[in-house]
């Protein structure tokens, strides 16, 4: 029995810097964006030795790929379980951007990143990455088509329902420490705002723009 110790404590091993250099990764892409970011600096954070990330991650864009697919891959995952609850496309928006907010906020490192990955043109992104997008977008893509055949939502194009979703919100979680910063300098005190709150608003707006564009165009008939 003592000489099974050996083995399950190596993997213990290795789970746990693998786990640290992954937080330590994912500080160091949203502060310094993945050009900036240094490998020596992610392995001194994460306090292991610079080839267990070649170890655990290949290399530094691997890395990369999976701290941005660790929050791909979740909300993915989230969304299937949306789209088999049987909900109403009302209730399946309201949800699918509670689960973007959720998944966003239970990563801080991640909208940050999302940011300056999208100024970069995704060309950071793997095949991974962009699969598990691609399920996301569908997702929300079947909601809307779901919606408009039940002639609750208007035809919208799914590409701007989907940045009115995720911009309010990972602009909204990747400002905070400016917002903070900033709370004591304005001449009007800014109020906090509950992420609760913007989760309600950008539901509000999202589902109040398809509704409130059928009955537009209801109205012109």
């Amino acid at each position: 029995m003592a000489r099974a110790a050996a083995p399950r404590k190596k993997v213990r091993d290795a789970e746990v810097s693998r786990t640290r250099l992954f937080d330590a990764a994912a500080e160091e892409f949203a502060a310094r964006g993945f050009d900036g970011a240094k490998v020596d600096r992610i392995a001194e954070r994460a306090g292991v030795n610079k080839a267990m990330i070649y170890y655990h991650f290949t290399d530094k864009a691997a890395l990369y790929r999976a701290v941005v697919g660790d929050m791909f891959g979740s909300t993915a995952t989230a969304m299937q379980a949306l789209r088999a609850a049987g909900a109403t496309p009302e209730e399946q928006i309201a949800a699918f951007i509670a689960v973007i907010a959720r998944e966003g906020q239970s990563r801080p490192h991640f909208p940050a990143m999302w940011l300056r990955e999208l100024a970069d043109g995704g060309r950071n992104l793997g095949q991974r990455n962009f699969a598990d997008i691609f399920g996301i977008i569908s997702t929300l893509d079947g909601i809307l088509k779901e919606g408009v055949a039940a002639g609750r939502f208007n035809p919208m194009p799914v590409f701007m329902v989907q940045m009115g979703i995720v911009g309010p919100l990972f602009m909204f979680l990747a400002t905070g420490p400016m917002r903070e910063r900033l709370k004591h300098k304005l001449p009007i005190p800014a109020p906090d705002v509950p992420p609760e709150k913007l989760v309600q608003y950008v539901q509000s707006m999202t589902i109040g723009a398809l509704t409130a564009a059928r009955t537009g165009n209801a109205g012109k008939r």
